[in-house]
């Protein structure tokens, strides 16, 4: 499950965490408030493509972190044989997004379990 989300340098926001608790989540505020925006990070950690524009004007980068605890065991296990760090009680996992607004790859992900 999703637990919490952080964001930098994406379209306006600077930077922002959003947590998210077990039943239903809902995001609510005005027009251009960020709402699409974290739906957004949400769909570039789960790789979908994303555009150098979502990069925030005048930064170096910008970061998507997404925090997931109670991982399936068949997920880790996937993960694993992707040669990416394992452990067998791990149940809390960090995947990161990178975008660099001028490069020919414009995106960097890794994922690690967190303690």
């Amino acid at each position: 499950m999703l637990k919490v989300l952080e964001i930098e340098n994406i379209a306006v926001i600077e930077k922002a965490a959003v947590q998210f608790d077990t039943g239903l989540n809902v995001l609510t505020g005005e027009t251009g408030a960020g709402k699409s925006i974290v739906v957004d990070a949400i769909n570039a950690i789960l790789g979908e493509r994303t555009s150098r524009e979502l990069v925030r004007h005048g930064a170096p980068q910008a970061v998507v972190r997404a925090f997931f605890e109670g991982v399936d065991p068949a997920v880790q296990a996937v993960i694993g044989n992707l040669g990416l760090e394992s452990r067998r009680r791990t149940v809390r996992w960090c995947f990161t997004d990178e975008f660099l607004p001028r490069a020919k790859v414009a995106a960097r992900s890794t994922v690690r379990p967190v303690r």
